[in-house]
């Protein structure tokens, strides 16, 4: 029965051409090779985008509204093109499966199956390894073509599995627009007059909580690299010197009575842009030099220390503390045995720069979430006597001789901080007697009491806190005026140069560098290579239109394909129930020889009529040679090897 010519699909646009079942002049196969091929790129490229944060994604509430939801993204859309890829990377096979069986020598059958489909893992590892045989009686065709293939396969799973490996989550706060608001808040330079102006807040400020300054995420951020023997920035061992950086911000809470949002907005984040913060870097364990070292001792009751600076290069200031041994303080004698002033005692440096960055706080509790920078690092040269000087106010131990210096504010200090850290020093002192590593408890004094006196003693500090004292006007329609000296040192306004604003929460993948490269180089290799194939094997269908393979390569090899020997003599049916029984290297040999090769098929109408014989009611008359000689000798021949394999006579 001859093929009759297939009717064009009514859906099909008619600027695309169809000839006999071929859209584009392509058969079936080849263009779902082309479709997957499209999608495959199509999603890959979305995959890429969305992962470097450059695709529209991100914009979709649904997509950073959480972090499940982002990396669900990321998960669907990195499957999505793993499957298309797939699709296509077995599409392209079958392309040049068909292209290699429809040339006029055909395809040797080891490499027919090779590029099979139906052929799976471990029959293409066995092919590829050619059971053992040599290369003179297995070729290297099949064994490459095999290995290419199952690469193919692996590699599938494995680039699917690559972009997940290494994903974090990134928070990001945005901005409302329209709550945003130029403000005040950010750190000033450092003024050692402000530490003699805090009256009773010092009292408040500077407390037991001091040893956790550095750490405290309402200021605070370390960003101290990691090193060993270190722990937070600091040694472990005293013949160690690590570095120790942390950012320091205004503290929310130092300015929120001032802050006026809308109280109907749900956001729980405040944004603080260009905010001036300070950079402190240290390095503990250095050696102090004795030159122009300016030091001032500090008692309280028994207990007794000595607290110097130094101005180094570099913009450096080099601190020590040295502490009166506990058996000195017990008998008192801390004043009279000055001997232990000659130990090193805990030592460091301080580095203090300015920067520009954005700082997120919590709205309830006022923590630091986030942070980024801005700027380069300004440093700026503190003078070592006038810090030495602002911490020996800090730290003293004893009332003001004068009535007249303390402030009608804030009043007089009761200098129990200076008293408080006296003992702390002494109890530190006694535990390094047993456990010299407790050593990093005064660096680590040292270190917050220095951040602390940059941090209090500035411009302005309790200008947004605390409401400084006014002259009330005799005559009762004038207006009221602050006193001169509540416009300076502490109560000193601030410029608005910062800005700031509630903000919105939003979740953005992170895919870490060389796992995206990796990914896009697999993955751009696979479908450039796949692209490649399929337009030298379209151009080859377009120059032959001769195969014609559908959507069931088993049904195809049936009704398309002829397996020959190597005299090009087709292979019987009772030879191929014989290779059914051959086993290992044996069998491996006789199929070296066979070749597959496409049926030649004659249409019984040359002048394309649309039904040969069916239409004109002569149903099997004009078609009645629909297959070509060498398909109705096969059908012949293997009826007579049928019926003589059933026993049954031939005549």
């Amino acid at each position: 029965m001859a093929r009759h010519k297939r009717e064009r699909p009514p859906w099909l646009p008619k600027s695309i051409p169809y000839k006999d079942g071929r859209v584009l002049g392509l058969a079936k196969q080849t263009n779902l090779a082309w479709i997957s091929a499209i999608l495959a790129v199509t999603f890959f490229t979305l995959t890429v985008s969305y992962a470097t944060e450059k695709s529209r994604f991100t914009s979709v509430k649904f997509v950073h509204s959480s972090r499940s939801n982002s990396i669900l993204v990321l998960r669907v859309l990195s499957e999505i093109t793993s499957v298309f890829l797939g699709a296509t990377i077995h599409s392209t096979f079958e392309v040049v499966q068909w292209v290699l069986i429809s040339r006029p020598d055909g395809i040797r059958l080891p490499q027919f199956l090779s590029l099979q489909s139906s052929t799976g893992p471990l029959g293409l590892l066995v092919l590829a390894l050619g059971r053992g045989l040599p290369y003179s009686q297995w070729s290297i065709k099949p064994r490459l073509m095999s290995l290419l293939r199952l690469l193919a396969e692996i590699a599938i799973p494995v680039i699917a599995v690559l972009i997940m490996s290494n994903v974090n989550i990134d928070t990001v706060y945005l901005p409302i627009e329209r709550t945003v608001q130029p403000f005040a808040m950010g750190m000033e330079p450092f003024n050692a007059s402000v530490a003699s102006e805090l009256g009773v807040m010092e009292d408040l400020l500077f407390n037991i909580d001091y040893v956790y300054f550095l750490e405290n995420p309402q200021h605070s951020l370390g960003i101290s690299p990691e090193a060993d023997g270190c722990t937070r920035g600091m040694a472990m061992s005293s013949n160690k010197s690590c570095s120790r950086r942390v950012l320091m911000t205004q503290a929310k809470q130092m300015v929120d009575a001032n802050l006026n949002f809308d109280t109907s907005l749900n956001s729980e984040i405040v944004l603080s842009n260009n905010q001036q913060v300070y950079l402190l870097e240290y390095l503990d364990n250095i050696p102090v030099s004795s030159q122009d070292l300016e030091c001032q001792r500090i008692n309280s009751g028994p207990a007794c220390y000595t607290l110097c600076t130094r101005e180094a290069k570099a913009g450096l200031i080099e601190a020590t503390l040295k502490i009166c041994p506990p058996e000195l303080v017990v008998k008192n004698n801390c004043l009279n045995d000055t001997t232990w002033e000659a130990s090193p005692g805990f030592t460091t440096t301080i580095r203090a720069s300015f920067l520009n960055a954005s700082v997120s706080y919590n709205r309830l509790d006022g923590r630091i979430l986030d942070h980024k920078i801005a700027s380069e690092p300004i440093l700026t040269c503190n003078n070592a006597s006038e810090l030495l000087r602002a911490m020996t106010i800090v730290l003293n131990t004893t009332m003001p001789a004068q009535s007249s210096l303390w402030s009608p504010i804030l009043g007089a200090p009761t200098h129990f901080f200076g008293r408080l850290f006296a003992g702390q020093m002494y109890r530190i002192g006694k535990l390094m007697a047993v456990d010299p590593s407790a050593r990093i408890k005064g660096v680590n004094a040292l270190q917050n009491i220095l951040a602390m006196t940059l941090f209090y003693c500035q411009n302005g500090v309790l200008s947004q806190t605390v409401l400084a004292q006014t002259v009330w006007p005799i005559a009762p329609n004038k207006t009221t005026t602050t006193l001169p000296q509540y416009h300076r040192g502490l109560f000193s306004g601030q410029d608005k140069t910062a800005t700031v604003a509630l903000a919105e929460t939003r979740y953005r993948v992170n895919v870490g560098r060389a796992t995206l490269m990796a990914y896009v180089v697999l993955s751009g290799v696979a479908l450039t290579i796949c692209i490649v194939v399929l337009v030298i094997g379209s151009l080859c269908e377009l120059a032959k239109l001769d195969a014609e393979p559908t959507l069931w390569p088993a049904l195809d090899f049936w009704t398309q394909c002829r397996v020959e020997d190597g005299n090009g003599t087709l292979v019987h049916s009772q030879k191929r129930a014989q290779l059914a029984w051959t086993q290992g290297q044996e069998l491996f040999r006789e199929l070296g020889g066979l070749r597959v090769t496409r049926r030649k098929r004659k249409l019984g109408d040359r002048l394309g009529m649309e039904l040969p014989g069916l239409e004109r009611g002569q149903d099997g008359v004009s078609a009645s040679r629909g297959f070509g000689a060498d398909t109705a000798s096969e059908n012949e021949e293997d009826s007579v090897r049928s019926k003589e394999d059933l026993g049954i006579p031939v005549h």
